[in-house]
């Protein structure tokens, strides 16, 4: 069994958020997603731990099959990506997260 990687650059399409807050990356993905969830600190995302604070916000973009998925890079601080949502993930995220 692979160890998950904490390497977010192999899954991101875009970043949204840089030079940021962990409260100002929650708050959009509260304004501008219409689904969203907490996920904490270590969470596995397609095999990526998720390196965060605290609790976070990642949102969903059903119509646009996008995912936002925050993360804290230890050199940059917090930043918000933007991941292709793949056949299964907003289901299999909502069953994990829900």
């Amino acid at each position: 069994m692979a160890v998950p990687t904490r390497c977010i650059n192999r899954l991101m399409s875009g970043i949204v958020l840089k030079d940021t807050t962990v409260e100002q990356v929650n708050a959009y993905v509260r304004d501008t997603c219409s689904e969203w969830y907490n996920v904490f600190p270590g969470f596995e995302f397609r095999g990526v731990n998720l390196l965060l604070p605290s609790p976070m916000a990642m949102g969903f973009k059903r119509k646009k099959k996008k995912i936002l998925v925050p993360f804290v890079k230890p050199c940059y601080g917090p930043i918000l990506v933007e991941v292709d949502a793949m056949d299964g993930d907003f289901e299999d995220l909502v069953q994990r997260l829900g």
